[in-house]
């Protein structure tokens, strides 16, 4: 197929009343003639800018989009995964550089749009507060999520923004990290026929005060892209093909570790190793296991510990290197260096460093190496204690645990512990912490081989009720005072025959007084209902009259005294079910006039006809029944010190939802990657956080619940633990 489109790109820049020609930041590339697999028809626009105090020079913002570009190329697979790729490896790059200089008070922060276009569709990625607005003959469309996120470095895990779109001769892209107040899909409409020229004159002539952005307009061609400046918008020439030769081959486990070349400039691997010395991590990586006694691994042939030993220290000289290229890489001095000593470094350095690490651990022993962490994790300690900020506080513990984890993968003291012990105790300070006490609710084994546990519900009598992806049928065990013990006769689930229910998607605890004594309600995927008894293999099946619209994609559901809430993403839809009728009349529409946007909605739940929805990315939704008033996106109120309020909490990634009754009505949200429970008010005010005293050693947490005698549940896989709030 022929690429018959061209895209032109044209910076719109003012500041201090004075319009800017260039800027830095915005890259262009062509496929170059040995791209990876996938690559060889995208042509991709890149437009990063750093916000804070640390930014970087223009020639070395435009090695640093340019070495963004060579690592796309690089990258095989589609090109969503491709720049996911390089997005995360430019959030590990900035994550450290920020981290190093946490102790000198300076923070850059990045705003990227990325864009390929592949034939006539454009795929977008965006990250912080970036958006973009695609003008065309059907109108204009705004690409931007809220709760989007702070941008890239300032944690492990960067919320990226994805879209796809169709592009047709004359449609125009514009594209701001902090779009003018007066932009929107009703004043950018009457932009459509302008030509570039045109555009700019008009954007900067009803903006006031500064601006930046980028437009990207489209033409008929040959496939080709270029940056323009104002002043030659309609005679500049298409950009050239960086000129890239094939890169050096990756180990198969470590893709992103060769240095390769962008526009015949050798440049740092994209994505760096973990933080030497004064870095640390975020706080979702602050819930390391901790062994129970302070003993050294266990004892292995000399042979074979000598070479693991030696392979832990080669690779921490590895990490030291790849964070080196890492600080030097912003400094302009460093990448001015001629293409052929770069290259020297390239091939020679991994041998040097391997070839280092052998004869330092074989002089020193992995014991020296174990002194370096924990002597750099006291130092970390010792400055942490003298900053005066929340937010320097914590990042200076979060280093703390970086160096103990490093340290304990030599060996396990008593002096490890204390420093975990410390950091984990000031961390806990700052984010409200609250560690309780857990136990395993089974013995290994109890649950059925291949469980995963999606959802928990209590009910009334504090029965624990395990509702299994893999099967779609939900468990039920009893409390025997010690522990759990499941009940055998206790069925809950599809049914054949005579009325099909198929794999159970949600379940809710039925209030106490159901006529039939059941204790359990379930959704299907098709929209049908069953409601469980204990100590019984039969179940009542109903099904309920579908809306008009009839079914979509059932996927949640929630009781609110007695009457039944069902979510349907796939129609945009709340249904209400009167428990009155026990769900034999015609559901009612939750919402007035006013419908939010459910599409990415993953959970919810509800109190005295007031909604509670909670979005994938975090954000949540308020909303009260059959009225106008939507709270989209409901904003969070962080209590803790340093850090904002916002449409999402800092450092946390929410899965599921649940309203606990008075006398202390709340809102509790599961974080599973941090194994903690948050704990809001009704107005989502932060109360505190709930984690255990020792991490799972499953891993994430899949589900929760909270019964009425607060006793908390956390589902990890096939496996329950429980303990009980204070």
């Amino acid at each position: 197929m022929t690429d018959s489109l061209d895209q032109v790109l044209l910076p719109i820049v003012r500041r201090g009343g004075k319009e800017v020609p260039r800027l830095p930041g915005v890259h262009v590339a062509m496929p170059p003639r040995r791209a990876a697999r996938g690559r060889s028809r995208d042509r991709l626009f890149v437009y990063l800018k750093l916000e804070g105090n640390a930014p970087l020079s223009p020639t070395e913002m435009e090695r640093l989009t340019a070495q963004l570009a060579a690592e796309y190329y690089r990258t095989a697979g589609s090109a969503t995964s491709a720049m996911r790729a390089v997005a995360e490896g430019l959030n590990e790059l900035l994550l450290h550089r920020n981290l190093s200089a946490v102790n000198r008070g300076r923070q850059a922060i990045g705003v990227l749009v990325m864009g390929v276009v592949r034939g006539e569709r454009l795929f977008l990625l965006q990250c912080g507060s970036a958006q973009s607005y695609l003008i065309n003959a059907e109108g204009v469309k705004q690409f931007h999520e809220p709760g989007a996120g702070r941008g890239l470095g300032v944690g492990r895990a960067a919320r990226l923004q994805f879209y796809q779109t169709p592009l047709k001769p004359g449609d125009t892209l514009l594209m701001s990290p902090n779009p003018p107040l007066t932009w929107n899909t009703t004043t950018l409409r009457n932009l459509r026929r302008l030509v570039l020229k045109e555009l700019y004159a008009r954007l900067l002539r009803r903006t006031s005060g500064d601006i930046e952005a980028v437009a990207l307009q489209v033409t008929r061609g040959k496939g080709r892209i270029r940056l323009v400046g104002p002043a030659s918008a309609s005679e500049a020439r298409p950009s050239r093909p960086a000129a890239q030769p094939q890169p050096t081959p990756p180990p198969p486990q470590k893709p992103a570790t060769p240095v390769a070349e962008a526009n015949g400039v050798a440049v740092a691997p994209l994505k760096p190793p973990p933080p030497p010395p004064s870095q640390g991590k975020p706080a979702t990586e602050t819930q390391s296991p901790s062994p129970p006694a302070a003993k050294s691994p266990p004892r292995e042939s000399r042979v074979r510990a000598g070479w693991r030993a030696l392979r832990t220290f080669a690779g921490s000289m590895w990490r030291a290197f790849g964070t080196l290229l890492a600080r030097l890489m912003p400094e302009e001095s460093a990448l001015n260096l001629p293409p052929s000593t770069l290259m020297f470094i390239a091939v020679a350095v991994p041998l040097i460093v391997v070839a280092v690490s052998m004869a330092v651990y074989l002089q020193r022993g992995e014991g020296a190496l174990y002194e370096v962490y924990v002597e750099r994790a006291r130092q970390a300690g010792d400055q942490a204690e003298t900053f005066e900020h929340a937010a320097e506080q914590r990042i200076g513990w979060q280093a703390v645990l970086e160096y103990v984890d490093l340290a304990e993968e030599i060996k396990v003291t008593e002096e490890t512990q204390r420093l975990r012990a410390l950091a984990t105790q000031q961390l806990d300070n700052l984010d409200k912490v609250v560690r309780i006490e857990v136990q395993r609710a089974f013995a290994a084994g109890e649950l059925p081989a291949g469980t995963r546990i999606s959802r928990l519900a209590i009910s009334q009598e504090n029965d624990l009720y395990m509702l299994d992806a893999t099967t779609g049928q939900v468990y039920r065990a009893v409390f025997t005072g010690k522990g759990y013990e499941r009940d055998e006769a206790f069925y809950c689930g599809k049914v054949q025959t005579p009325l099909i229910v198929s794999d159970l998607v949600d379940i809710a605890p039925l209030p106490p007084g159901h006529p039939a004594g059941a204790t359990l309600i379930g959704l299907d995927g098709d929209g049908n209902l069953v409601e469980c008894i204990p100590g019984r293999s039969d179940q009542l099946i109903i099904q309920p009259p579908a809306p008009d619209s009839n079914w979509g994609t059932p996927r949640a559901i929630a009781l609110d005294g007695g009457d039944l809430y069902v979510l349907d993403t796939l129609t945009n839809s709340v249904w209400v079910y009167s428990s009155a009728s026990n769900y034999s009349e015609l559901p009612e529409f939750f919402f007035g006039n006013d419908v939010p946007d459910m599409q990415n909605v993953v959970d919810i739940t509800a109190t005295n006809g007031t909604l509670y929805l909670l979005n994938q990315d975090s954000s949540m939704i308020i909303a009260r029944y059959q009225s106008d008033v939507v709270d989209e996106p409901a904003i969070y109120q962080d209590s803790r010190p340093d850090l904002p309020d916002g449409p999402t909490l800092s450092y946390a990634t929410f899965r599921q939802l649940q309203y606990s009754p008075p006398p202390d009505p709340s809102i509790y949200l599961l974080d599973g990657e941090q194994q903690a429970v948050y704990h809001l008010s009704l107005q989502l005010v932060y109360q505190r956080q709930y984690r255990p005293v020792l991490p799972l050693p499953e891993g994430e947490v899949t589900a929760f619940a909270i019964g009425p005698d607060r006793r908390v549940f956390l589902a990890t896989g096939d496996q329950v633990y429980f303990g009980f709030l204070p």
